[in-house]
């Protein structure tokens, strides 16, 4: 065994163009299932990170126009971590990573005092949410939970997470094991857009 086949990772990559959001790692598992192959845990965080490079390619090769879509939402994310800068906003997920659509949400990490915060910028400035809670695990083993925040603007969904002001010094690990989140500062953003990279 080893790495996962580049069949494989061709029939994951369609799977996920088609499923946006769904978990990477299940993606994974029944594109080997119906290869008919086992996948490798030793191998897993590798074959996470060729799904993701896969995905971009299947996407700008028979999805061109998702090119736009997902320039318009790193935009408004843009727009949004500019809006929530006193919390030093960070862009993580599908819309950083370039295998986003048009019904993928924009998630933020915050890093706040406070939820409550969050919360007083948002009723100050007449936007409405819906709240909720996650976890997230670290990678010294310790769990964290964090506020969750979801609001709507301009046609998008927006998914606000909020961790205490110094967690920004580490990032949770992601689910399925693969890896901890990579963010992206508004600096960060601003130069993906200007690069024009998927």
């Amino acid at each position: 065994m080893g790495p996962a086949s580049l069949e494989v990772l061709r029939v994951a990559a369609r799977l996920a163009a088609d499923s946006p959001g769904k978990e990477p790692r299940r993606v994974l598992e029944k594109a080997a299932r119906q290869a008919g192959e086992r996948l490798d845990p030793r191998f897993l965080a590798v074959d996470l990170e060729r799904l993701e490079t896969e995905t971009r390619q299947y996407l700008s090769t028979y999805r061109p126009g998702q090119r736009a879509t997902l320039d318009q939402l790193r935009r408004a994310a843009l727009e949004a971590m500019r809006f929530f800068r006193p919390f030093r906003p960070r862009l993580v997920g599908e819309v950083l990573s370039g295998t986003a659509d048009e019904h993928t949400p924009i998630v933020l990490q915050l890093f706040a005092p406070t939820p409550e915060a969050v919360i007083d910028l948002l009723v100050t400035s007449d936007i409405p949410f819906d709240e909720s809670e996650t976890t997230y695990q670290y990678g010294d083993g310790r769990t964290e939970r964090c506020s969750v925040f979801e609001i709507g603007a301009e046609g998008h969904h927006f998914r606000l997470e909020v961790f205490a002001e110094e967690d920004i010094r580490e990032a949770p690990t992601m689910p399925g094991g693969r890896g901890t989140f990579r963010l992206a500062s508004v600096r960060a953003v601003e130069q993906l857009l200007a690069a024009g990279e998927g």
